[in-house]
């Protein structure tokens, strides 16, 4: 560990150099060839096309050095904590929704029955399974050593109806969310408890981490959570303002979540019926999201930790990949549809303001926009007699980019170095799945096409 911490100090300022140089060059290019158009007379539209191009790049640049600056800041501020003298251990109750996990609730139960922590709870709520998901879960009730394991069973409701029964009958100050297919680190509730007991804190969001690494589809699941998942939680965990506690691992206390729910019934014109009452809602695919936005809305914070770590299961095809992406697309735009609407009701937070339109203008307008502009171009180029060799060495700077920013976000979140080796088609990966899945789930979203889990 203290070598990864010693090397992303190292990457830091690597990381920084090329961003400025990288970042000012391609406005400076774009702006050089529009100029050079328009003093020739000609292709005035492919001229402002460009120029455009530099705004976008300009402005994504500075997005992109904001937010590698905020996680190293981040990631300063946690080295230079100090554990407190004596830590309490308030009773905790681990939430565990699950639908049709037959293959993996077993597995999930028995990491959480490893749980280094004196005494907690496990409330298990099968959502009405078709298979034998709560006779599994049976052979964990009853008491354990350190821990109680309860189940319950329910007709299906969805996951935020699973979650809200447990709720119900959870006795613990804190509450720990998770699904039934992850498998909790056993130090990761210590941790994140230490962190929610610090001054302010209100939630706390843990490391998401790929296990099923065995091809090319899930590995690059695997530097995803780590480059584009954690740098972006690690940056806004300096605010105090992570967007997004992760459905596998988050941590929230049981007066917050309890405030919840009754200042939903304040704000929100019509309440909602026909599931358990609780924090969670059926209104959205991204439940973990709204809850998460409800929070900042109210005016908590909401912290980082990446030493605690769920492991959980990707999709290892890429036709289940689209599909829970589109899920998490037309959720997240739902729960921004949402948010607007309370906005209405509630003041607004200058700091969840700046990061929902830092993080999701660029992700629904702006890189779609650079994705499909940078294919036509070069498609253009190519078809112009450009040579492909010139191309692709333009893109080497970015790649080198790419890998050390990596590698600084891998040594952080003390990950395995060897997903470095997919770094060089990470950006295509990304461009084509989630610009193409966003772009899908907006029109969808908009003409209000009906979806079911």
């Amino acid at each position: 560990m203290a070598g990864s911490v010693a090397l992303a100090h190292v990457l830091f300022p690597i990381g920084i150099v090329l961003s400025v140089l990288l970042f000012s060059y391609c406005p400076y290019r774009f702006v050089h060839w529009a100029v050079s158009l328009l003093a020739e007379g000609r292709g005035s539209a492919v001229a402002a096309a460009a120029l455009l191009l530099a705004i976008v790049s300009f402005v994504g640049g500075c997005r992109w050095l904001a937010m590698f600056v905020l996680a190293y800041l981040a990631f300063r501020r946690r080295l230079a904590r100090r554990p407190p003298r004596r830590q309490r251990f308030p009773f905790v109750s681990m939430l565990v929704p699950a639908y049709n996990e037959s293959e993996t609730i077993e597995p999930a139960l028995a990491s959480l029955l490893r749980t280094e922590y004196p005494h907690y709870e496990v409330l298990v709520v099968d959502d009405g399974s078709t298979d034998d998901t709560l006779t599994r879960a049976r052979k964990f009730e009853g008491r354990h050593p350190r821990c109680t394991v309860r189940v319950f069973t329910k007709p299906n409701g969805g996951k935020w109806s699973a979650h809200n029964l447990a709720f119900q009958h959870a006795r613990g100050e804190l509450v720990l969310c998770l699904d039934a297919d992850s498998r909790l680190a056993p130090d990761a509730l210590r941790i994140m408890v230490q962190r929610i007991q610090e001054p302010g804190v209100d939630a706390v969001a843990g490391q998401v981490r790929v296990r099923n690494r065995i091809n090319t589809v899930t590995t690059l699941q695997g530097l995803e959570y780590v480059v584009g998942n954690g740098s972006g939680r690690m940056a806004q965990a300096h605010t105090g303002t992570v967007l997004v506690v992760p459905g596998p691992i988050g941590l929230f206390s049981h007066k917050l979540l309890a405030e919840v729910c009754r200042w939903r019934e304040r704000v929100d014109a019509s309440p909602q019926e026909g599931t358990p009452a609780g924090p969670f809602e059926s209104d959205t695919f991204a439940e973990d999201f709204d809850l998460s936005l409800t929070v900042l809305t109210m005016g908590g914070r909401i912290v980082y930790e990446p030493r605690a770590v769920s492991n959980t299961r990707g999709p290892d095809g890429l036709f289940g990949l689209i599909n829970q992406r589109y899920r998490w697309c037309r959720g997240t735009i739902q729960v921004l549809r949402k948010y607007l609407r309370r906005t209405r009701r509630c003041p607004r937070i200058p700091r969840l303001v700046a990061w929902l339109s830092a993080t999701y203008f660029y992700d629904l307008l702006l890189q779609p926009f650079l994705c499909v502009t940078g294919v036509v171009l070069m498609a253009g180029a190519l078809a112009g007699g450009g040579d492909p060799l010139r191309l692709l060495g333009g893109m080497v700077p970015f790649l080198l980019l790419n890998t050390v920013a990596a590698a600084f976000f891998t040594a952080m979140h003390g990950d395995d170095f060897r997903i470095l080796k997919y770094c060089p088609v990470y950006d295509l990966y990304h461009a084509l799945l989630t610009s193409s899945v966003w772009v899908i789930a907006v029109s969808d979203e908009l003409r209000g096409r009906r979806m079911r889990w």
